[in-house]
This record gives structure tokens, C-alpha cells and sequence, in this order.
């Protein structure tokens, strides 16, 4: 096997680094509103794991559904967007999104797309949510024994590089043993699942960050979205860090890319 010149071999590990850190933008504000949620349920420090589980699985099938997942964004944004003139003051956030969900999951349905937009999707999300879930667990565990909360930027940093990489350990492990062999029969049901999920995550988000701009939320959802738009710059911002050291770390130790799958 020949080996890469210097120039070269920095320069993978640049891209692959750019390219992690643009997956920590994405996971970042996901993880800091499910966190944010399950805080203002009364989780506390066990927040993190099913925090960290979900935004591992959503942003997994959203890196993986491809044209599926722009598709499903557009459904949750205009489902969201249609809900603020529609219904004014009607629905909370929860209820948005289970309108985003159901929508997205009959058009789903309804509508085909080639099966290599959703093939090895289940995979890849269990695959995110069995990482999220290990380090949400280990933040969760070592949070006590610490003198302070931990900060969300260093959250970040931690879940984004160490979540991404066991990700990219396991997920082809995950997507053997979950894609069926006739995929065909499958990837339309696959497709709706996907999309009503993911349009459910869009119009969640764009509710929390709209609706005080046209006061539509209770005071608890407003104390959500107050603590979502205080957290999510600098929870992005160790989004970013925490993405480009893991995606480095992937590329100088020669973890096979999986945008293949």
C-alpha cells in the first residue's frame, strides 16, 4: 500500500475535520433542546441520556435519510410556519410536532424516493442512539463527582468527538444486522418513519425559536425557548471544537468514512 505524502495526508485530515465540525453545528442545538426539555420535566442529570441518545439517533438518520431528510425539514418548517396563521395560540410545541409527524409520516407513505435515500437508515439510528446514550450515561455518572455543573460548551465538545466517534466504530455493524435483505418491501415504511420524525424535530425547533417573537407560548415553553436561544451559541460553538478534534482524531487514526452506506 503506498504511502500518502505529508501535504496530502494533513489535508484528509483537514477535510475530515471540517466536515465533523459541521456535524457538530447540527447536533448541537438538537442535543441542547432535548436536554433543555427533559430538564423542565424534572430529569435532572439523567437528562443526559436520553438526550444525548435522541439527538445521537436524529442526527444519524437526518446524516444518513439524505434527500429524505431535506425533504422532511421543509414538511416540519412549512407544518410549523402554516400552525402559526392557521391555529394562533391554539397548539403547544409538542402538539406542533405531532402535526409535523403525522403529516410527514402520510406523505411519506404516499410519496416514493429511491431506496438508497433510506437504505441502512434503522442501522445508522441505533447505531446514534447506542453512542448518545454511552456518553450521555458517562456524563451523567461523572457529573456528581464534579465541583460544578458542567458547562454546555464542554458538553458539547465531549458528546460531538467521542459520540462520533464510537458512531463511526459501530455503525456498519449496525447497519448489517438491521437491513433486511429485500429492502424494496421495506424502504417506503422506512421513508415515513424518517420523515415524520425528522418534520416532527424541524417544526419543534422553529415553534421554540419563533413562537415568543409572535407570542404564542405558555410560560413554561416560553422558559424553554429562553434557555434554548441562551444555550445554543455557545453550545454550537463546542459543537464545532468538539466535531473537528473527533474528526481529526477519526482521519489520523484511519476509521473508515461511512458516507457509503
Amino acid at each position: 500500500m503506498p504511502v500518502q505524502p505529508h501535504s496530502s495526508r494533513g489535508a484528509m485530515i483537514f477535510l475530515r475535520a471540517l466536515t465533523w465540525s459541521l456535524v457538530g453545528l447540527i447536533y448541537a442545538p438538537l442535543f441542547t433542546g432535548l436536554n433543555i426539555g427533559f430538564r423542565a420535566l424534572g430529569a435532572d442529570s439523567l437528562a443526559f441520556v436520553p438526550a444525548a441518545a435522541l439527538a445521537g439517533a436524529v442526527g444519524a438518520a437526518f446524516y444518513g435519510a439524505r434527500e429524505v431528510a431535506l425533504v422532511a425539514t421543509a414538511i416540519g418548517l412549512t407544518v410549523a410556519t402554516a400552525v402559526f396563521f392557521a391555529w394562533p395560540g391554539v397548539l403547544d410545541v409538542l402538539q406542533v410536532a405531532l402535526v409535523a409527524a403525522l403529516i410527514g409520516t402520510l406523505l411519506g407513505i404516499l410519496v416514493r424516493f429511491p431506496d438508497r435515500c433510506s437504505r441502512g437508515v434503522p442501522g445508522k439510528a441505533l447505531a446514534g442512539l447506542a453512542a448518545g446514550g454511552v456518553c450521555g450515561a458517562a456524563l451523567m455518572l461523572a457529573e456528581p463527582h464534579h465541583a460544578e455543573a458542567f458547562q454546555i460548551a464542554g458538553i458539547l465538545a465531549f458528546l460531538v468527538s467521542v459520540n462520533g466517534i464510537l458512531y463511526v466504530a459501530s455503525v456498519r455493524w449496525w447497519v448489517r444486522v438491521t437491513t433486511p435483505r429485500h429492502p424494496s418491501r421495506y424502504c417506503n415504511l422506512i421513508e415515513a418513519i424518517v420523515i415524520g420524525v425528522l418534520a416532527a424535530s424541524a417544526a419543534g425547533a422553529l415553534w421554540l425559536v419563533v413562537g415568543p417573537l409572535v407570542d404564542h407560548l405558555d410560560a413554561a415553553e416560553l422558559a424553554v425557548s429562553s434557555a434554548l436561544q441562551r444555550d445554543v451559541p455557545v453550545a454550537m460553538m463546542g459543537g464545532l471544537i468538539g466535531g473537528a478534534v473527533g474528526g481529526a482524531l477519526l482521519e489520523a487514526f484511519r476509521f473508515r468514512a461511512v458516507h457509503d452506506l
